[in-house]
């Protein structure tokens, strides 16, 4: 096969676009101020932040991502009894998880459930929050009031939806409200019953926002 290399390639008045009939491959990295495609556009990388993303449907699934929530043993510790959002260094911390978005012109779609549970008579009431790490109040929180349940704790379920911050790192968290452990199976008092099945999961869904 034959090369061509060129400074620059314009169309024939110098100022209108070259159009590539058969299209065009480009096997390293191609660096172009505008990109007008008449149909779609496949590459393996788009490098950027997405910031100057136009014609394209909000609500296009961009990623998912999912990060195990294991079960563990917990130290009870409690959000005050108050009407304001939990801060991020009350309760107890269970999960932590550094993310960075794809693009700053994205949703993100957050999903997670936890088994809360007291292993031993500790507390009635119990929950979970969600944090991010340059944020102090929680994104979200949950309780449940167990003191006439056989079962002492809950499967808690916490959904939010916030916008992207651009595509530098942050760290959401969960914490727990009074439980003592977190995925335990319910029998009566939570208990280490069939293993890593009773993991949760946390997910993380990234929409156009445009």
């Amino acid at each position: 096969m034959s090369e061509v290399r060129v400074d620059n390639i314009t169309g024939e008045t110098g100022t209108d676009a070259v159009k590539f009939t058969k299209g065009i491959s480009v096997t390293g990295i191609a660096t172009v101020g505008n990109v007008s495609a008449g149909s779609s556009v496949t590459a393996a990388t788009l490098f950027g932040n997405g910031a100057g993303i136009t014609g394209i449907t909000a609500g296009k699934l961009l990623r998912k991502s999912y990060y195990t929530i294991p079960r563990q043993s917990i130290t009870n510790a409690s959000f005050p009894n108050d009407d304001t959002p939990p801060q991020i260094t009350e309760g107890t911390e269970f999960f932590s998880q550094a993310y960075t978005p794809s693009t700053a012109n994205c949703d993100l779609y957050i999903w997670c459930s936890a088994g809360v549970r007291e292993r031993t008579n500790v507390a009635d009431d119990l929950g979970m929050a969600l944090f991010i790490s340059d944020q102090t109040d929680a994104l979200r929180v949950v309780t449940e009031y167990n003191g006439y349940s056989t079962v002492h704790g809950q499967n808690s379920i916490i959904t939010h939806k916030m916008p992207s911050w651009g595509v530098s790192a942050k760290t959401f968290s969960l914490r727990a409200h009074k439980a003592n452990s977190i995925n335990y199976a319910a029998f009566g008092y939570a208990q280490e019953k069939y293993g890593a099945s009773t993991h949760t999961t946390l997910f993380i869904i990234e929409e156009i926002a445009t």
